[in-house]
């Protein structure tokens, strides 16, 4: 499960350093809980959360599909899609004024790759894959 455990490990690096950047913005701002009113504070608690959130249906998907022997093309395919997706919006999310294509992308990567996760869970599931 060598695809799960690289992207993981790249998720982790993620979340580690989003949680840093969590916790300088609370002390910046002087907030133990919640968001106040602190714009920087609540951008950096949703890339957190949103990691944390999308992250882990991703790896259990990436991780079944692997110890299923779904193509390797296919799991790798995925793994890139949610890894790169969430670099792309958590280190992104509150550093543009207006649009921000990054997590414009970033999310449309991570939705793709659990969309295309699930439905190849489900052909392998029921043996058309």
């Amino acid at each position: 499960m060598t695809i799960t455990l690289i992207s993981a490990s790249f998720l982790g690096l993620l979340l580690v350093y989003l949680s840093y950047n969590v916790s300088k913005n609370r002390m910046r701002s002087k907030v133990d809980l919640g968001t106040g009113d602190d714009e920087g504070l609540l951008a950096a608690c949703r890339a957190q959360g949103n990691l944390t959130e999308y992250g882990p249906m991703g790896l259990i998907l990436i991780g079944l599909l692997e110890y299923s022997r779904v193509s390797w093309y296919l799991v790798m395919g995925v793994a890139v899609a949610l890894v790169v997706g969430r670099y792309m919006h958590g280190l992104t999310l509150g550093k543009f004024e207006g649009k921000n294509p990054f997590r414009f992308y970033g999310t449309l990567l991570t939705w793709l790759s659990l969309l295309v996760a699930s439905i190849a869970g489900l052909l392998k599931g029921y043996g058309l894959l």
